[in-house]
C-alpha cells in the first residue's frame, strides 16, 4: 500500500515550482495584455492621420509589438515549465507506486522545468527593459 506522506513529500518540490510558475503566469498575462490593448490603440491613432506619417508613433507601436513578441515567448516558456513540472509529480507517483527508480527522468524534468523558468525570467526581464525604453520615448516627446 503507498503511503499518503510518501506521495506527498515526493511532489512537494515540483508543486512548488508550480505554485510559483503560476505566479509568473498571472504577472506576464497581464502585462501581455495591457500590451496588445495598448498596441491596439497605437495601431488605431496610426490608421486615423494616414497617410501622414508620424515617426515617434511607428517607432512606440514597433517597441511595444517587440513586448508582444518577448512576453508571448517567456509565456509559452513557463506554460512548458508548469508542464514539465507537472510530469515530475506524476513520475514521483510512478516511481512509489511501481517501485521503481525513476530519479534519472525526474532529475532530468526538474533541470528543463527549472531552465525554462530561468529563460522566461531573463526574456521578462528584457521585455521591462523594453518597456522602460518605451517608457522614456514617451516622457521626452
Amino acid at each position: 500500500m503507498i503511503e499518503y506522506g510518501t506521495v506527498l513529500q515526493a511532489a512537494l518540490t515540483p508543486i512548488t515550482l508550480i505554485s510559483g510558475v503560476g505566479l509568473l503566469l498571472v504577472s506576464m498575462t497581464n502585462r501581455y495584455n495591457h500590451s496588445t490593448d495598448r498596441l491596439r490603440q497605437l495601431l488605431r491613432e496610426s490608421d486615423a492621420i494616414k497617410p501622414r506619417k508620424d515617426e515617434d508613433l511607428d517607432h512606440a507601436i514597433e517597441l511595444i509589438f517587440l513586448r508582444v513578441r518577448l512576453l508571448r515567448k517567456a509565456i509559452m516558456l513557463i506554460v512548458l515549465s508548469g508542464m514539465f513540472s507537472a510530469l515530475l509529480v506524476l513520475m514521483s507517483i510512478f516511481e512509489i507506486a511501481m517501485g521503481d527508480d525513476l530519479m534519472v527522468l525526474k532529475s532530468i524534468l526538474l533541470l528543463i522545468a527549472i531552465a525554462m523558468v530561468v529563460i522566461s525570467t531573463l526574456i521578462f526581464a528584457k521585455e521591462v527593459s523594453t518597456s522602460m525604453k518605451a517608457l522614456g520615448l514617451s516622457v521626452h516627446h
